[in-house]
């Protein structure tokens, strides 16, 4: 009977054992730290083409926002004068201005924040990728601080702040005062034709007088509230351009 004789296989000592175990902790963790740096690199890539496209969209901001500025700054200048010429009877000296400057009563341009980025973002967590959590809560205040704007020169929108038509037709003529609509207008400034020839007088009644005073009076106002808002807002904006600017390098 043939005997088979089975290999005899050689005892790894402690030294081999050891070896390999050090082999196989060397790779698992190299390939720990390989995928940590691929994410990193992702990560950091994500981050600073979120950061630019939020850069981007405060530059637009910041540039809408001193517009808006400007518009404010100017048609308050004109509601003083409105008012000045109501306060010290030179409305028939000033006629056609008055008609000009009741115009815009019912008339507004609101800063509209380039907030696309921000939603996505926001809706979708990627704000992880944010490391700085100051930039982050700049970032979310000034949203905040918008939404607080919206409700203040929101609010003052087309159409709800001027005269009814009603003490429109009673206090000035209502064909002189229609023609002054502006269909070609390009920008704030050019919404109402400014008078090129003499208009029908305005209604000098008292009470008359005081109403319209009232109105120009209350734009004022909400005008002032919307830019001290602005001037807040673009501050903000600022700020936080600069910063994205220096921590990733943006231009």
């Amino acid at each position: 009977m043939e005997v088979h004789h089975h290999p005899q296989v050689e005892k790894k000592n402690f030294k081999e054992y050891f070896l390999e175990f050090v082999m196989i902790f060397l790779a698992v963790t190299m390939g720990f730290i390989a995928e940590n740096i691929r994410e990193h690199f992702s990560d950091t890539s994500k981050a600073k083409e979120y950061a630019q496209s939020l850069y981007d969209d405060f530059k637009i901001d910041t540039a809408s926002i001193q517009r808006t500025i400007d518009e404010k700054k100017w048609i308050m200048s004109k509601y003083d004068s409105a008012k000045n010429i109501i306060a010290f009877n030179k409305v028939t000296e000033n006629n056609e201005f008055i008609y000009y400057i009741e115009r815009y009563l019912a008339d507004n341009d609101v800063f509209t924040s380039q907030d696309v980025t921000y939603q996505q973002l926001r809706g979708s967590g990627n704000f992880r990728y944010f490391k700085s959590i100051a930039l982050y809560k700049k970032i979310a205040n000034y949203f905040n601080l918008y939404s607080r704007y919206q409700q203040v020169d929101g609010s003052f929108s087309n159409g709800g702040n001027g005269l009814s038509s009603e003490m429109e037709s009673k206090i000035f003529d209502p064909e002189d005062l229609s023609g002054l609509t502006n269909d070609a207008a390009s920008n704030f400034y050019n919404l109402e034709l400014r008078p090129t020839n003499k208009l029908k007088p305005i209604t000098t009644d008292e009470q008359c007088m005081k109403l319209l005073y009232t109105k120009f009076a209350d734009a004022r106002r909400r005008s002032l509230y919307s830019l001290i808002m602005l001037n807040i807002l673009k501050r903000s904006s600022t700020e936080i351009i600069k910063e994205m600017k220096d921590e990733y390098r943006l231009e």
